[in-house]
């Protein structure tokens, strides 16, 4: 194959994913304020404990590791959103617990629990799993 031909499937198959990416616009995360995710109002525990682990995902910024890991945190979540100080359970990489950690304090106060939850707060614990390609 040609240089030329080369260069022109390379083309070819860059630019259509680079025209999806300009498409999907998602704004910074320091763009993306509190406020906004509070919006939406949870119903019940289920749809919280949806929510929860991808709100957590969605600040971790991982620790590269040469291996895959996994890292458990536990936390419990106030009435209003504010979290107690969340505690590593269980993990697989130490290097990676303070990545895990940051990634739950950085999204506190996270939404409200719903309206008719009985209770203060409640337990919960969160996996975020590393798999490296």
């Amino acid at each position: 194959m040609s240089k030329l031909k080369f260069i022109l499937l390379a083309a070819a198959l860059i630019m259509p994913l680079s025209l999806m990416a300009e498409e999907i616009v998602i704004p910074p995360k320091s763009e993306r304020t509190k406020e906004a995710v509070q919006q939406t109002e949870i119903q019940n525990l289920n749809q919280y404990f949806e929510y929860l682990p991808n709100a957590v995902h969605n600040n971790w910024t991982p620790y590269k590791a040469n291996t895959n890991y996994e890292v458990t945190v536990q936390f419990r979540v106030k009435k209003n959103g504010e979290i107690t100080e969340p505690v590593i359970v269980k993990s697989t990489n130490e290097k990676a617990n303070a990545s895990v950690l940051n990634a739950v304090k950085t999204g506190a106060p996270y939404k409200p629990l719903p309206a008719k939850f009985p209770g203060d707060s409640v337990n919960t614990q969160v996996e975020l799993r590393y798999i490296k390609n």
